[in-house]
């Protein structure tokens, strides 16, 4: 049995490689197709953006998935005996960790699945109309992790009060249904996107405040901080408070979160325009993502600033599967944030807001070839991001186009591409934001988990597939 302190720095460890685990990059899509000729997807970036030809999209047609983070696996995971070890493990040095470190720690992961979508162009009103309709499935999740929570865990015990406050972290998954037009005026091009959102389940973390000490071989923590839980297919028990019977909190085993249950409904819009200054010079600008989901069956666990005696049992970090840490993990913490039941059974979170404003150059010795610049800025509610990007757009064939692009981002320096076959019947296209050398064999970043991939298929339409022929 192992003493107090190394099995509450085991907790805190495991707290932490459990929000690390979660993998929120870009809200939209990929940066790098922003200039690209005749991407389908290009209205996700900026709706009065268009192609040339009406499309339909399947379960394949466009699969985006992207993590920003300036910590990488190499960060928590250290070889020992052919196997790989946590940070935590007593052969881990504990200056060569905490050097990989930054005074804040940021985690954040965006994936986004398209189950269906279709494109056409259309006339209403004597002018060109492209119209679009889309059901996706969308997961944003991000953290937030202090230095001095992991120099509490790698400390050696040397200190007997700790520091682990500003822990953030959210989580939240729902189903969209998109609907957009942009139309054409001469040189003008305004496009717009009207989204109805539903949503499965959402939990967030609010750490403000938490002071950890030690007294004797028990700690006793001091806390100010929420976990809220939302969703479908949630219900509830309650039972009495772990300090006395004169209240009731949420009884834990009680609680049943249904992964795929509905349990929120909501609405966002997309705005863009595109103005062409001349032959050469065309500027653009897209705000995405304004809205918010209002969430049903919200149990709420808070602590606010009641100290908490813990008497923790060994949890062993160093053998056995990280999951069984994480459970272990969950049941040693249920005396510190107690849930208590509320009257008000909702709950309100607006949408990560994502901004881009683009110009593109096409170069007078071939009108084929361009130069992007886009700046991108995005509020996750835990961290903020911010990019400009610089790209190279070509497209010497009717049928292919690429792009080579870096940038400078809230997480250091990426370099990018995408390339795009428009072809008679069909289009596809691969792409990243991000490119590192430094990676496994399981191709994740070893240094900083910087990676954003998009890929897809789509049947290209010669005609309006809903407009009847005559």
């Amino acid at each position: 049995m192992r003493s107090a302190t190394t099995t509450i720095k085991a907790l805190l460890a495991s707290m932490a490689l459990l929000l690390a685990s979660y993998s929120e990059s870009q809200g939209q899509d990929l940066q790098s197709a922003y200039f690209i000729d005749n991407y389908t997807y290009s209205y996700h970036l900026n709706p009065a953006f268009t192609t040339k030809k009406s499309f339909i999209g399947g379960p394949l047609s466009n699969l985006n998935s992207g993590t920003n983070s300036n910590v990488g696996l190499s960060t928590f995971f250290y070889p020992h005996d052919g196997k790989l070890a946590t940070f935590m493990h007593p052969s881990v040095d504990r200056e060569q960790f905490l050097s990989k470190l930054h005074e804040t720690n940021k985690i954040g992961i965006n994936i986004s699945y398209n189950v269906a979508s279709v494109g056409y162009w259309t006339k209403v009103r004597n002018r060109d109309v492209f119209q679009t309709f889309d059901i996706s499935l969308r997961n944003n999740t991000s953290a937030k992790i202090p230095y001095g929570l992991f120099d509490f865990m790698k400390g050696g015990g040397e200190h007997f009060v700790y520091d682990l406050s500003n822990v953030f972290g959210y989580t939240r998954t729902f189903l969209e249904f998109a609907s957009g037009a942009a139309v054409k005026f001469d040189k003008l091009t305004l496009g717009a996107r009207a989204k109805l959102l539903l949503g499965t389940n959402k939990i967030d973390l609010k750490v403000n405040h938490m002071i950890a000490e030690l007294d004797g071989l028990s700690w006793s923590i001091q806390s100010y901080g929420s976990i809220t839980g939302a969703g479908g297919g949630i219900s509830d028990k309650t039972k009495k408070g772990a300090l006395s019977d004169d209240y009731d909190v949420m009884d834990w085993d009680g609680v049943k979160w249904k992964p795929f249950g509905f349990g929120g409904v909501g609405g966002a819009i997309d705005l863009g325009v595109k103005y062409e200054i001349n032959d050469y010079i065309n500027i653009s600008a897209s705000v995405n993502d304004l809205g918010f989901i209002v969430w049903r069956n919200k149990v709420n666990a808070i602590n606010a600033g009641k100290t908490y005696i813990i008497q923790m049992e060994a949890i062993d970090s160093e053998k056995g599967s990280i999951l069984g840490v994480v459970n272990d993990v969950i049941n040693k913490f249920k005396s510190v944030y107690e849930f208590f039941p509320e009257k008000n059974n909702f709950s309100t979170q607006s949408l990560s807001i994502n901004a881009n404003l683009g110009a593109e150059f096409k170069m007078p010795f071939y009108n084929k070839m361009s130069v992007g610049i886009l700046a991108t800025t995005r509020n996750s509610h835990v961290n903020r991001y911010n990019e400009l990007r610089m790209s190279l757009n070509a497209a010497p064939l009717k049928w292919l186009s690429f792009s080579l692009s870096t940038a400078y981002t809230t997480f250091g320096w990426e370099l990018g591409g995408m390339v795009n076959v428009y072809a008679k019947k069909f289009s596809a296209y691969i792409g990243s934001d991000s490119y590192y050398f430094n990676m496994n064999s399981q191709f994740i970043p070893l240094y900083e988990a910087n990676v954003h991939v998009v890929l897809g298929v789509n049947y290209l339409l010669s005609r309006n597939p809903f407009k009847k022929r005559r």
